[in-house]
């Protein structure tokens, strides 16, 4: 099944051109604006975390929407900060020509709405750059949004791998307590709560397999699925160290104050004020945002230094319980080990592979944000 995309009015035609499914694979930008090879990766039925980009410029409807704002705004000739003045000079014109002196509250309302447009034409700050910022800003969010998602699901899935295989050994537990019953060896006491921890763990079971399918499902339809498909979903890419080691905020922070979203935006909006208190207001404005952006970019760091040594650990802690799983299999091997106790330590040895993976998609995340930070999306405080 392919996926069944939206399209702007422009695309249409091009879309048409193709045959079968991929007729149905619309999107939001000309045919001529990607490779062919671009467009067959992106409309096949398989989800990679490197075209979340390319997904989310292309099929999420939001951004569909913005570009049709951006250009009503370019064909209503609301692109340079005049223009968008003279919009609320002339709304205050048209105020106050309904001020007719026959009835004094209605009168007085025009008047208000006069002023109150006057008053927006002087403070006025915006042009079509600052929606255009905005809408970009709003985008890089999304893609941001998705990454996070994809990780939460493969996050979500090691949970649901380790709560089976937890359930497996409480399983075996349970069956031991009922032979050892038999045996007079245990107590009804301690069936039932073997059997109750069973129970506890199937029902972690199911809550945590709806999670993963919400999860799931919110990210196919910010990427252009329906929620019902069922495309591949390749795994996360390998984490880069040499990126880690690699960090610098002293450096990075250039790249980081130029690219900012927020900053761009109050920029821009700085450049186009005219009244003096708008001026002022703007530039203690920008002063917090450059500030906030590299104090940011340095937690954005420390974060990735603390799950880089989470998964130190983690990984110190596999080695060790590996070798443990060694000996029990040797044990085993030799019949000198119960079932249920190399049951119970091959649980330990799954539970602690589980989290070295689940600790790597953690730094795999901390990375990712602080690219992001460095590529626009750093938190610069308010607006």
């Amino acid at each position: 099944m392919r996926k069944w995309k939206l399209i702007s009015a422009c695309c249409l035609s091009a879309v048409l051109a193709f045959s079968g499914p991929a007729a149905t694979a619309w999107a939001g930008s000309p045919e001529f604006s990607r490779t062919p090879e671009e467009w067959a990766k992106l409309r096949d039925n398989v989800m990679e975390y490197d075209e979340l980009s390319g997904l989310i410029r292309e099929y999420n409807v939001t951004i569909q929407k913005n570009q049709l704002d951006i250009n009503d705004k370019k064909k209503d000739d609301k692109i340079t900060s005049d223009q968008y003045a003279q919009y609320y000079r002339d709304a205050a014109s048209d105020a106050r020509s309904n001020i007719s002196g026959d009835n004094a509250a209605t009168d007085a309302q025009s008047a208000v709405a006069a002023a109150q447009a006057d008053e927006a034409a002087d403070k006025n700050t915006e042009d079509l750059t600052v929606h255009q910022l905005t809408y970009d800003q709003q985008e890089a969010n999304l893609v941001a949004s998705a990454q996070s998602s994809m990780i939460s699901y493969y996050q979500q899935k090691l949970e649901l791998e380790s709560a089976k295989d937890g359930v497996e050994f409480l399983e075996a537990q349970y069956q031991s307590a009922l032979i050892k019953q038999g045996a007079g060896m245990a107590t009804q006491s301690d069936v039932l709560g073997t059997k109750e921890s069973v129970q506890s763990a199937q029902a972690s079971i199911e809550k945590l397999t709806g999670t993963v399918e919400e999860t799931r499902q919110k990210l196919l339809i910010m990427l252009g699925w329906k929620y019902n498909d069922v495309p591949e979903i390749l795994d996360i890419p390998a984490v880069n160290f040499d990126r880690i080691a690699a960090m610098n905020p002293e450096t990075d922070i250039e790249a980081a104050l130029n690219n900012n979203y927020t900053l761009k935006i109050n920029r821009r909006k700085l450049n186009n004020a005219t009244a003096e208190i708008t001026k002022e207001t703007l530039k203690r404005t920008v002063s917090n945002n450059e500030q906030t952006i590299k104090s940011e970019l340095v937690k954005s760091q420390q974060a990735v230094l603390q799950a880089k040594a989470s998964y130190d650990q983690a990984m110190a802690e596999l080695e060790l319980e590996s070798k443990n799983m060694e000996t029990a299999e040797h044990k085993q091997q030799v019949g000198t080990l119960s079932r249920l106790d190399y049951m119970k330590q091959k649980n330990a040895f799954n539970t602690k592979s589980i989290s070295l993976k689940k600790a790597q998609l953690t730094l795999f995340q901390a990375v990712q944000t602080y690219d992001n930070a460095v590529s626009g999306l750093a938190s610069a405080g308010g607006a």
